[in-house]
């Protein structure tokens, strides 16, 4: 006669093995690679508004939401975020100090700034914990 965990452990496997599946959106964080869930550390080089495109992807789209970071340089220029057609007078960064912000999954950030060279981004990329799954 097994025990109360046999029983849990028999039950679990009955239930892999019938061929059941999650249901939507339920799959924890990683479940698609197998990789662990880990903060992304990244400098980007932001063109200037001038430039062909003009703006530069700088977080990428991804299905978890993320805690993103940015810390813009101590110069006299200002970088600007926001949605693709970001402009140089949009959504601007404090010169060397950070900013938080809440992104849903999904949603890219594009980067552009009124300097007339590149400036030098760095992005922190965080996914959030408490939903801690990833949407399709």
């Amino acid at each position: 006669m097994p025990g109360f965990a046999g029983q849990l452990i028999d039950a679990g496997l009955g239930t892999v093995s019938s061929g059941a599946q999650p249901a939507p959106n339920s799959e924890p964080l990683g479940a698609r690679t197998g990789a662990p869930v880990r903060t992304a550390l990244k400098v980007v080089q932001v063109a200037p508004s001038g430039s062909p495109g003009g703006t530069t992807l700088v977080v990428e789209p991804t299905r978890e939401s993320r805690v993103l970071t940015f810390v813009a340089p101590n110069v006299d220029f200002s970088i600007f975020i926001g949605d693709a057609g970001v402009q140089p007078s949009g959504l601007g960064l404090p010169p060397g100090l950070p900013y938080d912000m809440v992104v849903p999954g999904l949603q890219p950030v594009y980067a552009t700034t009124d300097a007339p060279v590149f400036l030098a981004l760095r992005v922190q990329i965080a996914p959030i914990l408490m939903g801690d799954t990833q949407r399709k």
